[in-house]
């Protein structure tokens, strides 16, 4: 009896603590107050991630597996070599580490982020469509031989705790994401979920030093066989905003005029 109460009240406190959010309509936020910032760390799905081009997000992992899929960046060169369910390497031009001088900044309020992305591809269908992130973890690699991280050393997430002991952020194992991947299926429609992690995090962190990023889906919602890929906001600064053709033509237009009246001035 002792026993199976002192089981219920272990059950009852990792429930208290377990923390789950649904991202079931578009423009959904989370923060987990159980996660390592404290809740200062951002979730969302914002609509306007389908203005999201290549060149300013970078991939750097991709996962794909049915069920519970987990993967880790590596610098580990060929495909056949990477660990845990790490997908398309393709000689390190999407499954790679970065360094903290790579990522570009997001300004919120009055708070500099580091934005992460994350697209899922599960398949559109009232079965398949809802997948959780159950896992993340990022850790400061510092000047390690990366290429050491392959499929015969890293065989689960647990493998990297170990091997690199200083952790920068972690949300899991009791706190869940779950994504309604129809909200922004189909081809060419961005990214399906945005992480804003503060600066100040990184802030023990060298510019220089090589990051690992971590993640495991489909504990809390099984993944049912797609392609998930994570990516950060590349360069200096925040999304570079494109005028629209008729603010541009006008501006053209604009400046073709003052052209025009200076040389008249010098003509005169």
């Amino acid at each position: 009896m002792k026993r199976n109460l002192l089981a219920l009240a272990l059950t009852a406190a990792f429930a208290a603590q377990a923390e789950v959010c649904t991202m079931f309509s578009k423009d959904s936020t989370c923060t987990f107050a159980g996660d390592t910032s404290g809740g200062q760390v951002i979730y969302s799905n914002p609509t306007n991630l389908s203005n999201i081009g290549s060149g300013v997000i970078t991939p750097f992992l991709g996962t794909q597996a049915n069920g519970v899929q987990f993967g880790v960046s590596t610098d580990s060169p060929l495909v056949n070599t990477l660990p845990l369910n790490d997908k398309r390497d393709n000689i390190n031009t999407f499954t790679n580490t970065f360094t903290q001088n790579q990522l570009g900044v997001v300004t919120v309020g009055s708070t500099d982020y580091y934005q992460f992305f994350l697209d899922t591809n599960e398949p559109n269908s009232e079965a398949g469509k809802l997948i959780s992130i159950d896992t993340i973890r990022i850790w400061d690699a510092k000047s390690a031989l990366l290429q050491l991280l392959d499929n015969t050393n890293i065989t689960s997430i647990a493998d990297v705790d170990v091997r690199f002991p200083s952790l920068i952020y972690a949300l899991g194992p009791t706190n869940s994401l779950v994504l309604n991947d129809s909200l922004f299926s189909g081809s060419g429609l961005g990214y399906d979920l945005s992480m804003l992690v503060p600066v100040s995090t990184f802030q023990n962190v060298a510019l220089d030093s090589r990051l690992i990023f971590g993640t495991g889906m489909g504990q809390v919602e099984a993944t049912s066989g797609g392609f998930e890929e994570w990516a950060y906001l590349a360069g200096t600064g925040p999304i570079p905003v494109i005028p629209e053709p008729s603010t541009a033509l006008l501006a053209g237009l604009g400046l073709a005029v003052i052209g025009l009246m200076r040389f008249r001035r010098r003509a005169d």
